[in-house]
């Protein structure tokens, strides 16, 4: 249990330092572009082979892993595609990215503070994946501080719907596959973060959707204040 309580004290203290003092003085937004992406991408692999190998193919450790358990893997997996992107598609990828930075380092805090309120085991491997949530939401703050993006309503709702229109082909899929993918069941499969909030799927659904939106407009709202902060030093 004390692994949680440092872990959770060394990422916010982390985050903190970094997104204060780090994030400015990354001048070259090109290599530190490259550098976000590369460390997402390889704490994220970190995590899939670790659960690979502990505990095979057909696992649900392991399962729960793939970009088709949810955004958070969906976002780690694709990030390298944002290196061969043309300008406009790479803008909408990168508004994405920050309309997802609060809820990419929201999601570890929460899902400390759960494992720690169920007494869930310790893995060496969540530190690789609370890393790689930490690193996409630096990443997204610092393409709000560093200009690369003008974050407006019109480009971020193209954005939005990107990641909203992933979600709604995951639950097409399971309802004609009668999979899970995303946990959008809608027969009995379903879960939010491998988390049952209610029994009813069709309610599990609005909720994760809800939830959904709740955070790209938390990320936008957020990333507009410190666009308007910057603005005023």
């Amino acid at each position: 249990m004390v692994f949680y309580y440092i872990t959770l004290a060394i990422l916010l203290v982390a985050y903190a330092l970094i997104a204060i003092f780090v994030l400015d003085r990354l001048k070259n937004t090109k290599i530190a572009n490259l550098i976000f992406c590369l460390v997402t991408v390889i704490c994220y692999l970190g995590v899939v082979i670790i659960a690979l190998i502990q505990n095979g193919w057909s696992d649900w450790n392991f399962l729960n892993t793939l970009p088709t358990a949810n955004v958070s893997p969906f976002m780690f997996f694709i990030c390298p595609i944002y290196l061969l992107l043309p300008k406009k598609p790479k803008d909408y990828f990168l508004n994405l990215i920050v309309l997802l930075s609060i809820g990419m380092i929201v999601s570890p805090v929460f899902g400390i503070v759960y494992n720690i309120y169920r007494d869930y085991a310790f893995h060496g491997q969540f530190v690789l994946d609370y890393a790689a949530h930490m690193s996409l939401s630096l990443w997204g703050l610092y393409i709000v501080k560093s200009h690369q993006i003008e974050l407006n309503v019109k480009d971020s709702l193209i954005s939005g719907s990107l990641i909203v229109g992933v979600a709604l082909t995951m639950l097409i899929i399971n309802l004609i596959f009668n999979t899970s993918f995303f946990g959008l069941s809608l027969r009995g499969k379903h879960n939010i973060y491998n988390v049952v909030l209610v029994e009813n799927s069709f309610l599990s659904c609005l909720i994760y959707f809800g939830g959904l939106l709740a955070i790209l407009l938390a990320g936008y709202l957020f990333n507009r204040y410190l666009v308007y902060k910057k603005k005023d030093a």
